[in-house]
């Protein structure tokens, strides 16, 4: 999918802008009629680079767990919505409380909450939109935004642990790749002329190394660019729909890994679908929204043609039984939840014990990149290590 910068108008009459995924700019205006926007214009943006750079972007991230809870602790209170936007819109400050404004005069102005939220799809995620819709229909806004602050936060320990993770790995993975490349390109052309003034023939893995160092240090400029072109093409290529479908089975298919990505992806939907469901959506909506939560184009294929299923007559539990994704436990507990009338209490059961599986996956996910990258590590150290003291062994006899 690629990234958009657009311009809408509201069914108020005003415009406004933000930046939002779609496969093309057709789809990204049927997704924005979908929530009552109309598209004026749209561009697309260099790829992630413009929205997630963006100052709202950034202070959307930092501000929106504490918002909130600050809205689900005012509405719980009896505090009047409007009440609660002002009072945090004087507590923060910068593009945030610009945000909190906007919403705070469109819902004076006589929006519902839901409406007012819903101009602002780049910020506010459709889960987001779709429970406080929930919340307001059922008259239970305050617990709608008890459930949005728990699901928040359960996304922020998830990224937060994997950031964690990946500190070391990464940390080892660069460590290896300048240890390599200092021997290549400043220790072995120091011994270069020692091994060439003895006049022996140098094994040709030393040959090969010192070659090596040669071209990287001529053509590193070269080499920069066809990285960094070749980032920007795997970015362009995952930007499209059969590449991010072909990218995320490749995933799942990757052993460890696959498992926590799969995992990942099952908790996701698995908590997603309680509490939308439990807000009282739609079926057939609650679905469609599913198919962008998981985070995975082959789960969201499926998901569509589940959609399909339901909506031409087909019970969930015929549906979902032709989804190899989803593994027998969600199969059966979605049978069991559909026919107890509990959809959401036994989905919720799954994603709790998935949550459980999920850190020791992650662990395992990453203790087998710890290891491919010491092996790595040793590898490369012992082919540099070697391409110097083959041809020194070699002098030492000579010198006798």
């Amino acid at each position: 999918m690629r990234e958009f910068r657009y311009e809408a108008l509201t069914s108020q009459g005003t415009t406004i802008s933000g930046v939002r995924q779609a496969d093309t700019s057709e789809h990204l205006g049927g997704i924005l009629l979908e929530q009552g926007l109309v598209l004026l214009g749209s561009r697309p943006t260099f790829h992630s680079l413009g929205g997630a750079w963006s100052p709202s972007r950034r202070a959307a991230r930092k501000h929106l767990s504490s918002f909130t809870q600050h809205m689900a602790t005012s509405l719980g209170a009896g505090v009047p919505a409007v009440t609660a936007l002002r009072d945090y819109e004087s507590e923060c400050s910068g593009p945030f409380a610009e945000l909190v404004s906007e919403l705070r005069v469109a819902v004076t102005s006589g929006s519902q909450l839901d409406e007012a939220f819903g101009q602002h799809p780049d910020i506010f995620s459709p889960v987001y939109l779709a429970l406080i819709t929930g919340g307001q229909d059922s008259g239970g806004l305050d617990e709608a935004f008890n459930d949005l602050t728990a699901y928040l936060e359960w996304q922020e320990d998830l990224r937060s642990q994997t950031t964690q993770a990946m500190i070391y790995p990464v940390m080892l993975l660069t460590a290896v790749i300048g240890l390599f490349l200092m021997m290549v390109l400043f220790v072995m052309p120091r011994f270069e002329g020692l091994f060439t003034t003895s006049g022996m023939d140098l094994p040709p893995l030393t040959v090969a190394m010192l070659d090596m160092g040669r071209f990287c240090g001529h053509w590193w400029w070269a080499m920069l660019g066809g990285g960094a072109l070749a980032v920007l093409g795997l970015r362009m290529a995952v930007g499209t729909r059969r590449g991010a479908y072909v990218l995320d089975r490749f995933l799942l298919r990757v052993p460890v890994v696959g498992t926590f990505v799969h995992k990942l992806a099952l908790s996701r939907f698995a908590k997603s679908f309680a509490m939308i469901f439990a807000s009282g959506v739609d079926l057939l909506r609650l679905l469609d929204l599913m198919r962008g939560v998981v985070g995975n184009r082959v789960m969201a294929v499926q998901l569509r043609t589940i959609r399909a299923q339901v909506a031409s007559g087909m019970s969930l539990t015929e549906a979902f039984a032709g989804a190899d994704t989803f593994p027998p436990l969600v199969q059966r507990m979605i049978a069991v939840g559909e026919r107890t009338g509990s959809l959401d209490k036994v989905m919720l059961l799954v994603s709790r014990q998935i949550d459980k599986e999920l850190p020791r996956d992650l662990k395992r996910a990453f203790t087998v990149f710890e290891s491919l990258v010491l092996v790595l590590l040793g590898a490369m150290v012992c082919l540099a290590a070697l391409s110097l003291l083959m041809p020194i062994m070699s002098i030492r006899p000579n010198m006798h």
